[in-house]
Parts: structure tokens; sequence; C-alpha cells
């Protein structure tokens, strides 16, 4: 970063002040952790160039990071004159001031911005901001009953735990006890990211290795594929032997369809650096795809060896085993099979696994190994999710029928049929409970 910054004073020393330069070394500034420094340079871009919306949203956020909150909201308003329908030019402001506990201030901004939105041809990429942000405004103010329909029209654009928290908050206040039992163990956890075009410009002034990471993972979580491709390129003429680049440049081709490319960047990464867990467990993935199933299952257990811990490869290992043994596409019972994928299965969920999709995955598993008290352990957790697949109510019902407990079988099938309607398996589930109990008194 200094070398950065430093070629940026001497270029400006060197010439007539201009507003482009003054933004650039301000950008640095407030990319690289130097908001005071950053306000400095943007203050005088501003001023010799007042016509620049993003300027003034780069230096409010500057101001802000620096503690000048109320500075950097009336900096906002500038940027506001000069691009009234950029969104996060009312949006960013209302955080900062909703943060403070400023709900009434913060109400109106959260408000235009949505008016901007509806008036707009097409929906705003950045339209959940303004919601979570009304909504939270809402509830602040006691108005929880206004909080709900804006939360659930979020609901129903993205799939996000913070959404629905805030929805379960919204019905809870609202008095509405039953509908935020439907949401069932929703937890805040951290708001969903609100893109922001702007914002892609001190992306890009990050330096360092670790800055021109994170620069080159936005740019491929975001799909901006060519701007990726040429931030690898130039940070591996600086790092050409850092395995963390060579495996941004593996998932780049990837996202190509270059399977080739995929597994051969990555086998260079690995004879770089035979030890880094995570190149081989990519490259695991890679082999996978390319149908070398053997030489991927070898390569899960070398990340596993480089890395006891990493729970990830340990799940690679046991759907590697699956598909090896044949377990994945027959439901006829291979007990051998069936244990030897539940062995890393257990060590993944030993160490702590997330995905919920893996805990649907390990509790059929268990089932299917007779193991049916830690299947209803490992499901019955599984349906307080949020994002539980309607499986999950499922296979728990045939869990507690293989246990004879068919009155706890028929209401997990209902329980589960209540949240998905219609679902194929709980429908025929539900149907078949019903006839057993009518011959049954379900002990």
């Amino acid at each position: 970063m200094l070398e950065a910054i430093t070629s940026q004073l001497e270029t400006l020393n060197a010439a007539a002040p201009e507003a482009p330069g003054r933004r650039e070394l301000g950008l640095l500034y407030l990319a690289n952790g130097s908001p005071s420094e950053a306000a400095e340079a943007l203050e005088q871009a501003s001023m010799l160039d007042p016509s620049h919306p993003a300027t003034w949203s780069y230096l409010g956020q500057a101001l802000h990071q620096s503690g000048q909150s109320d500075a950097a909201i009336t900096t906002l308003q500038s940027a506001q004159v000069l691009a009234p329908d950029h969104l996060s030019v009312w949006w960013r402001p209302g955080f900062w001031l909703l943060d403070e506990g400023r709900a009434s201030e913060a109400l109106p901004l959260f408000e235009q911005a949505a008016a901007i939105d509806r008036r707009a041809a097409t929906p705003a990429a950045d339209g959940a901001a303004y919601r979570v942000g009304l909504a939270r405004c809402l509830m602040d103010l006691d108005r929880p009953n206004e909080a709900v329909p804006v939360l659930e029209e979020l609901n129903t654009l993205i799939n996000h735990p913070y959404a629905s928290y805030l929805l379960g908050q919204a019905y809870r206040r609202s008095g509405r006890a039953e509908d935020a039992a439907r949401l069932r163990a929703a937890t805040a956890g951290s708001p969903p990211s609100y893109p922001d075009p702007w914002q892609d410009a001190i992306s890009a002034a990050k330096r360092g290795l670790d800055g021109r990471m994170e620069h080159i993972e936005a740019l491929l979580e975001s799909g901006q594929s060519r701007k990726a491709q040429l931030a690898i390129t130039a940070a591996l003429k600086r790092w050409p032997q850092d395995v963390n680049l060579l495996n941004r440049l593996s998932e780049w081709h990837r996202l190509q369809g270059n399977t080739k490319a995929w597994v051969r960047t990555l086998v260079q990464a690995s004879r770089i650096d035979p030890e880094h867990a995570q190149t081989h467990h990519n490259l695991s993935i890679a082999l996978q795809h390319a149908g070398d199933l053997q030489e991927s299952l070898n390569e899960a257990h070398l990340a596993v060896q480089a890395k006891p811990d990493f729970s990830a490869a340990w799940l690679q290992i046991g759907r590697l085993r699956m598909v090896i043994s044949g377990v994945d596409k027959s439901n006829a019972e291979n007990p051998k099979a069936i244990q030897a994928a539940l062995e890393p299965f257990d060590q993944a969920f030993t160490i702590g696994v997330e995905a919920s999709r893996e805990h649907l995955l390990y509790g059929h598993l268990l089932f299917r190994a007779g193991r049916v008290t830690d299947a209803q352990r490992v499901l019955e957790q599984l349906i307080l999710r949020t994002d539980a697949d309607p499986r999950a109510w499922a296979i728990l019902s045939e869990v507690l029928s293989a246990q004879n407990l068919h009155r706890e079988a028929l209401s997990t099938a209902i329980d589960g049929l209540n949240l998905f309607p219609g679902q194929p398996d709980l429908t025929r589930i539900a149907e078949r409970y019903r006839r057993a109990m009518s011959g049954s008194d379900g002990s």
C-alpha cells in the first residue's frame, strides 16, 4: 500500500492538481484503512470537480469511518442532488443514522429509495438494502405491523436467514405468534450484501496480496469474469508462486467451463505447496468433475492429512465413497459401504458442519446404517433451521416409524406439509400413516 500511495503522491506533486488523481489517492487511502487521509484527499477532489457524485459518496464513507458521522451524512446530500436515482446515496446514510438510534431521521431516506425503485423500469439490484432499513426503522419506531408487508416482500425476493429473522421478529411484535413459529429458529446472523457499482473502485484500490485476493474474490462472486481474469493475471505477475492466487485462477477456469485448465492449475499449485489443504480439496472436486474418482479420493485424503480438522474434506471423502461404492444411487443396502461412508461423515460432524444439505445427507445415511437414535437427533435439529429441505421431515418421519412411533411419525409428516403444502414425498407418507393409524393405536 505504501508503495502505491507514494507513487501516486509523486505523480500528483509533479503535475497540476486534478480531481481524478486526488480521487484515486483518496480511494487508495480508503481501501487500505486510512479514512482520515482518504477524507483529506477526497475533499480536495470534490473541490476540484464538485460534479462527480461518486466522489461525494466516497468522501462521506471516509468521514463516517473516521468518526465524523454528521459531516458524512451532510456530504451524502451532495451525491443525492447529483445522482438522485442512485439508491445507495439514500440507504447508506440511512443505515448510519439507524445504527446511531436515529430511526425517525433514517426513515425518510429509506422511503425515498423505495419510491425511486418503484418508479424504475426494472427492480434495483440493491433493493434488499432499503427494504431491510425501512423495516428496521418501522420496528424501532414501534410500528411492526407496517414492517411486516415490507419484510414479506423481501422474503419473496431473497432467501437469506437475516431476512427471515427480521420477519419473525416483526410477526412476534405484531402479535402473530403462529406466523412467527412457521419461520422456526431463524437467527439474526449477518445482513445480506448490498451491491453498489460505485464500490468497485474501492475494491480495486486495495493493495497488498490480501487486498488483491479480496478484490478478486469480489469480482468472481459478482460474475465480472473479464475483470477477474485481468486482476488475477496482474497479481500473478507479482506473486507467481502464491497458491491462493492459483486457486482463484482455477476457480476462474471452473466458471469458464474449462475442466482441463481447472485441474492443471490446481496440480501446479499442489506442486508448489504439497501441504496446502485447500488446494488438495479443490483438486479433489475438479478431478471428480473430470470423472477421475479414485484420484479425487486420493486428493481428499491428502487434504485431511495436511489439515486434520478440515471438515469439508472429510465430507468429500464420504461423498466419494458413496459414489464409488454405488451407495448414492440405490436403496439396496450395502452395510459395509454405508459404514465406510459414515466414518468420514462422523469425523466431519464432530469437527462441525454448517450446510443444511450435509445434515440431510448425514441423517439419511445414519438411518440407512441403522443408527436411528443418531439419525433422529440430527434430523430433529435440522427441521428447526429456516433453510431445511422438506425431505428432512420425510426422512425423520421414516426414522420415527422405524421405532414404531407412528403417531409422532404422522405428526412430523403433517408438520412438514403445513410448511410445504403438496410436497409429494410428505403427501405420500402422511397418507400411508393415516391408513396405518386407522388400524392401529399408534403406540
